[in-house]
Formats: structure tokens, sequence, C-alpha cells
């Protein structure tokens, strides 16, 4: 009975093995293999993707530092460099402009200097002074006062200096006296612009009153020497002078710069 009770058993467990066998079908077991191959594939595909974004990412970083930016700052500065260079040219012809107008005033200048001598000096001949010439007046007289003070064998030329001062700038103009100098002292000259120099100079002169000052620096200021080999541009730095007591004989001390060019 047992015999027959454990073959009944084993004939149950076999049926049962072979009915979940049959249960799952090739068929089954594919689509199963078929899903795995999928969901692994996917997770496959989408790190792919990611590692190609963080790649591609990258690419545009690189490109951005070492391409773009500097491709934007060249541009920037060409266009710095295009806009000095145009302002360079328009100061350029604007300082052409400004040279050939001066050119031409100089040009009228020396053509009526003894007009201008003898409207500063005398007051004549006035009206008959062109009217670029009477805009810029007295650029034209400083113009016509400057002269060249170079010497061979000395720094400057002190003869023309203390000829201007003893025979033009110390004399009314009947030619009388109008103070007695007793100091010229001529300092080092130094450079202005270009070659245009300064000679520093100290004066000590004695004036019998303010009117003997005053055409002192009348003859200093606004006149101009008729000769003009001996014509020097002056230009005061310091007068001492006591006004208070104007109508009284004084000892001044004028400090005034020569301005002269030079070869």
């Amino acid at each position: 009975m047992w015999s027959t009770m454990e073959t009944a058993n084993n004939e149950q467990i076999i049926s049962r093995l072979l009915g979940e066998q049959q249960a799952a079908t090739p068929q089954q077991i594919l689509t199963a293999d078929d899903n795995q191959v999928m969901i692994t594939t996917t997770r496959v595909v989408d790190i792919r993707y990611r590692v190609y974004f963080l790649i591609a990412l990258v690419a545009v970083v690189v490109f951005g530092n070492y391409v773009l930016l500097p491709a934007r700052d060249t541009f920037q500065a060409t266009t710095d460099e295009s806009q000095t260079i145009a302002l360079q040219v328009a100061s350029f012809a604007t300082k052409k402009m400004q040279m050939e107008s001066d050119k031409a005033l100089i040009t009228k200048m020396e053509a009526q200097q003894n007009l201008i001598v003898s409207c500063l000096n005398d007051r004549k001949w006035c009206t008959d002074i062109d009217a670029a010439i009477k805009n810029n007046f007295w650029f034209a007289r400083s113009y016509i006062q400057l002269n060249n003070l170079t010497d061979p064998k000395m720094v400057i030329n002190e003869r023309v200096l203390l000829t201007n001062i003893n025979e033009y700038l110390l004399k009314w103009s009947n030619g009388n006296l109008n103070g007695n100098i007793s100091k010229i002292a001529i300092g080092e000259p130094k450079q202005y612009a270009g070659n245009l120099r300064f000679a520093p100079l100290k004066l000590s002169i004695t004036f019998d009153n303010k009117d003997s000052l005053l055409s002192f620096l009348s003859n200093v200021e606004t006149k101009i020497l008729p000769d003009p080999a001996f014509r020097v541009l002056y230009k005061i730095d310091k007068v001492s002078y006591d006004v208070a007591n104007y109508t009284a004989q004084q000892s001044v001390d004028i400090d005034l710069n020569a301005y002269y060019y030079t070869n």
C-alpha cells in the first residue's frame, strides 16, 4: 500500500513539474528576455546620451573661452582702434585747416608789418589793417616782436637784450629816459616749446613817479620797437612797487621773461 501511495505522489510531482515547464512556453521566455534586453539597451542609450551631452557642454565652454571670447576682444579692439584712427584723422584735418589759416594770417602780418607798428606806436594807419589781423591784433604784435637771439659765442645774444632795454624800454616816446637802471641779471635760458626758448631777467630801475613806471610797462606790453634787429618779446612776471607812494621816486624790482626762437 505504501508502495502504491509513493508511486501516486511521484506521479503528481512529475505532472506538476511538467505542467509548469509546459506553462512557460518558448515564446514567453523569448519575450521576457527581449524585455530585459530593451531595459538594458534603454539604460545604455540613456547613459550614452548623458555622456554625449557632457562632452558637447565641455566643447561649448572650450569654444566660448578660446574662440568666441578672443574673437570678441579682437573685434572690440579693432573697433576701438578704428574709432581712434577716425578721431586722429579728424583732428589732423582740423589742425591742418588751423595751420593753413595761421599761415595765411602770418603772411598778411608780414605784409602789413609797418602798418601794425604805426598803429601801435603812433595810432596811425589802424583802419588800413586787414580785418583778420585786427581780430588777432595782440597775436600779431607778439609774432612781430619775436626774434632770434641765438649767438655762436654766447647762450643768448645779450647785446640785443641790453640794447632793447636801454634804447627802447627805458625811454619815453620823445626819446627822454623814463628811468635809470641799476641792475640787469640774465638767467639761464630754458626751453618753452620746440625751438622756442625764454630767458628770465631781473631788473632794478629807479622811476621818478608812477607815470615813468607806466611808460616802461607800456613799452614792454603794448609797443613795438621800430628796428626789427633789436625787437624782443617780453612777459612780465612780477613788479615790486609801492602804490601808496606813487608820487615819490622809487627803486622798482621787475622780473620778466624774454622769449626768442633758435635756429
